[in-house]
């Protein structure tokens, strides 16, 4: 027996050696290969796959009327030199509206809800108009397959509005703002309230200007902005102004709703990559003028940028692709927009 376990455990030391040698070498074999591989794409890296520009080419971008002067620009970022952005990113395929042979019958229901009439006016094939007498008087014109509306009153001549007695504070507007946008089912489920802007205005011979406190207020206005999407920012037509606004006065009571400029549109979560230009290829755009300037001040027209990023353009009314721009940033209030696409992938 002694013999046995002898003979035995001598066998085993020997299969367990080779063992250790077999998986030592198979260890040193996946450690060179993967040191061959390092050092591979050191010398000559492996090329990216290339941007998938599945949705063909794409329309071009709608930008309002630019500011039209003859800027000098000049770069002062923190770098003090243009920024590195990717060279690819991504295009998002936007809802589109559907038929829906209830959609009147349903938004009335909804703006009846908020004192306006429920026997609508049809101007067009999708917008339809609703009043209140208000006071003050008021005309919601409405959308019926999308986000989009418009509310108008005579809110500058109103009584109630102009003693600002029921205006309340920002979180009342706040509240108001979201009430009534909840009403009508219009809430964006993307809106990042950390973003939201607020400011005062007075009103004066029905003229609007800021006001310096909320004690001077007559009006607060109440601005939506999107989160971002994959970390990069959402921008509209108006630069630091989105395209929902909703303009808040004094009611008999309680704050009301006096006036609204709003538009939203849903980006789904279908995406394609596009090559977009460099930091360098659009500011020479943007000094040849084919850029958009979206906001001046004062009369220097000597430009100095200081900040450089890439923004995901909503245009303000239906589109049908979110696509990305280059905005820029510098004194006297300067902010401009260049299609980031690359110009073969955009349809002339």
């Amino acid at each position: 027996m002694p013999t046995t376990l002898s003979k035995f455990k001598s066998q085993f030391l020997v299969v367990a050696k080779w063992a250790a040698i077999i998986i030592g070498i198979i260890i040193g074999i996946f450690v060179l290969i993967k040191v061959f591989f390092f050092i591979k794409e050191i010398i000559s890296p492996t090329p990216d796959a290339p941007p998938t520009v599945s949705f063909g080419k794409l329309p071009s971008i709608f930008f309002p009327e630019s500011i039209n002067k003859k800027f000098t620009y000049s770069v002062d970022t923190l770098s003090g030199e243009l920024p590195v952005l990717p060279d690819r990113t991504k295009v998002y395929e936007m809802e589109k509206p559907g038929p829906d042979l209830l959609a009147v019958q349903r938004a009335s229901e909804k703006v009846s809800s908020l004192g306006f009439n429920n026997k609508p006016e049809q101007l067009s094939d999708i917008q339809y108009r609703w009043t209140s007498p208000g006071p003050p008087a008021k005309s919601l014109v409405l959308n019926v397959n999308m986000a989009s509306f418009t509310l108008y009153s005579s809110y500058l001549t109103d009584p109630a509005v102009l003693s600002g007695v029921s205006l309340g504070n920002q979180e009342d507007a706040l509240s108001t703002a979201k009430t009534f946008l909840n009403a009508l089912g219009l809430y964006p489920e993307d809106i990042d309230e950390k973003k939201t802007k607020i400011e005062l205005y007075s009103i004066n011979n029905e003229v609007l200007g800021p006001a310096e406190s909320l004690s001077r207020a007559k009006l607060i206005s109440v601005s939506y902005f999107q989160q971002d999407k994959d970390e990069i920012k959402m921008v509209y037509p108006g630069g630091t102004n989105s395209t929902m606004n909703l303009v808040i006065g004094s009611g008999k009571e309680n704050p009301q709703v006096v006036n609204v400029r709003f538009f939203y549109q849903k980006a789904t979560e279908e995406s394609a990559t596009y090559p977009i230009k460099t930091a360098q290829e659009a500011f020479e755009e943007l000094k040849n003028g084919k850029g958009r300037v979206v906001s001046q001040t004062g009369e220097n027209l000597n430009i100095v940028i200081k900040n450089v990023y890439l923004g995901l353009y909503s245009e303000g009314k239906q589109q049908e692709y979110l696509m990305p721009v280059i905005v820029f940033e510098g004194s006297n209030n300067f902010m401009a927009y260049v299609s980031a696409v690359k110009d073969e992938w955009i349809e002339k």
